[in-house]
């Protein structure tokens, strides 16, 4: 309506007395406007096409014309049934030499036979129905430098009505938005390689905001160190609010204020592991706190990137607690060796005792001191056959193997208050490297009699023969039972990894693994059950060992 009664008031003002030109004076064309696109429509000779000459034209399309003509926005005009054409200035470096200056006066579907599939239906639309249109960023390939190029723009159909409301063309304003289309295309395609890099990354990685220290990004490895938890948003000491008391969110606090870059070698940390865990656990971390900053120099955030070391410290404190057991098994083999010189010594000076002694009394005291000494002889050669391991496989019965490693922890079972109860019911020896063997048995018995602290309880061995139903072999059974508490099913799972105890400090976590493999590579198994029943509670290994383990 507005535009109806624009056109109105120019009609209006057209058809105001005008005195008629003397026959010296030129009559002032209709477009008013300057510039090469004006020049050209001003030169064009109308007549041949359906527009008809300039000073037939209507009202309406003298109005749009020099209105685009004067425009230094893209404008283009499609008129009439033939969408005759009309462009400016502005517009023209978006058709290039290709289609100007032809294109001026030609219709919209020779001019455009490329995509005339894409704005045909568009034109048509706008033309029936008078609604207008918008279309941004969209994908209309022409013809540019004799090739048909990807060309994105974005424009506006607008429908042109003359004075009774009839509408007579379409008017576009429109900008080739190409080189930006495709920047901002190249930005996110960059930026979409940088996330899938960031979330591959090897290491844990986390960007923190301002002052606050507000989550903006993490990578999955940092959510598996802190339990999975919904941090994004959120500030570190809501996310991670154990960390304020180990002192992790003053070194942040420090990085943000000084800008100085802070790095952690081997740290430890108590984290829940899980989101809903109360429990912490233990972790070492190498990471740095690396400041964000801005292109005016300021602090903005702060990028945590590390690795989760804790098992290399683990296998670290492994190695140099298993160093010092060898050492400690070195110093004993050692001392044992030399006990055996003066043992033998004072053996055979109980023996002439005995000899020339007359009174039984005494002599049964130094009967009584013979069995000790002998004694104290047998555990010694125990702990020299512990540290030295023979090259080659023997043949040892079931009852040399239990009672040689049981002779070594005498004294713990007694002060442990464990009673020990034996079934012996297999006669066949094996053939085995004796050392490694007795090596299992003493492992199981050790965990066996520290189930059952500090209370004490029942320590049974039973031996016997079985098959092993897996393989068909025949071989020697042991089973090593406890009465203690029990273990955990997530316990029982983890039981023959390395490094995993649950002595704490006291616990290498290398028995049992060592063990395994052992029982592995004879050719046995070694497998476990355990129960936390209040009134049937325990654990029970179970060594399979095979006749034939190792051959000569």
């Amino acid at each position: 309506m507005l535009q109806e009664q624009f056109v109105t008031v120019k009609l209006r003002e057209n058809t105001a007395p005008v005195p008629a030109p003397g026959p010296q004076t030129p009559r002032q064309s209709p477009i008013c406007c300057t510039g090469e696109m004006a020049d050209r429509t001003r030169a064009f000779d109308w007549s041949k096409t359906p527009v008809g000459p300039i000073e037939q034209w209507p009202d309406v399309l003298l109005i749009t014309v020099n209105t685009l003509l004067a425009s230094r926005h893209p404008m283009f005009l499609w008129w009439g049934n033939d969408l005759i054409q009309f462009y400016n200035d502005a517009y023209r470096p978006s058709i290039r030499a290709d289609k100007h200056p032809s294109a001026l006066g030609q219709r919209g579907a020779d001019c455009w036979p490329e995509v005339w599939s894409i704005i045909g239906p568009q034109i048509d639309a706008v033309m029936s129905t008078g609604v207008s249109t918008w279309h941004e960023d969209q994908l209309v390939p022409i013809f540019r430098d004799g090739k048909l190029e990807d060309v994105y723009w974005t424009y506006g159909y607008s429908p042109i009505r003359d004075t009774s409301g009839v509408i007579r063309g379409v008017l576009v304003v429109c900008t080739d938005t190409t080189g930006r289309f495709l920047a901002e295309q190249n930005l996110r395609t960059s930026q979409e390689r940088l996330s899938d890099l960031f979330q591959q990354a090897p290491a844990f990685f986390a960007v923190l905001r301002g002052p606050d220290h507000i989550f903006e990004m993490s990578n999955p490895l940092y959510l598996e160190l802190i339990g999975q938890r919904s941090i994004i948003g959120k500030t570190v000491r809501e996310a991670v609010p154990e960390a304020e008391g180990q002192g992790f969110l003053a070194l942040l606090d420090n990085v943000y204020k000084t800008g100085q870059p802070y790095i952690g070698h081997r740290t430890p940390i108590q984290l829940a592991r899980t989101a809903s865990s109360r429990s912490l656990e233990e972790r070492f971390l190498d990471f740095v706190y690396q400041p964000i900053r801005e292109s005016d120099g300021t602090v903005s955030g702060i990028i945590v990137l590390g690795v989760d070391v804790t098992e290399s410290k683990r296998a670290e404190l492994a190695l140099m607690q298993t160093e010092k057991l060898a050492a400690v098994g070195r110093l004993a083999s050692s001392i044992a060796h030399e006990i055996n010189n003066p043992l033998e010594s004072v053996t055979n000076l109980l023996y002439l005792a005995r000899e020339s002694v007359v009174n039984p009394q005494t002599r049964e005291y130094l009967d009584i001191a013979d069995r000790e000494l002998r004694r104290v002889s047998v555990i010694a050669n125990q702990t020299l056959r512990f540290h030295k391991q023979s090259s080659k496989p023997h043949v040892v019965t079931c009852e040399e193997l239990i009672e040689s490693a049981l002779s070594v922890y005498q004294g713990r079972l007694a002060n442990s208050r464990v009673t020990v109860e034996r079934r012996k019911r297999a006669g066949c020896p094996v053939m085995c490297f004796e050392g490694e063997i007795r090596q299992v048995l003493s492992n199981l018995i050790v965990n066996a009699i520290d189930a059952m602290q500090p209370a004490g309880g029942r320590l049974l061995i039973h031996s016997r023969e079985g098959t092993d139903w897996k393989t068909g072999r025949k071989g020697l059974v042991i089973t090593v039972a406890d009465t203690g508490s029990g273990m955990p099913s997530e316990t029982r799972k983890k039981i023959f990894e390395p490094f995993f105890t649950t002595k704490e400090i006291g616990g290498t976590g290398l028995g049992l693994w060592v063990s395994h493999e052992i029982v592995e590579r004879h050719g046995g198994t070694l497998t476990v059950r355990s129960s936390q029943n209040k009134n049937h509670h325990g654990t029970v290994f179970a060594l399979f060992l095979p006749f034939d383990a190792v051959i000569r």
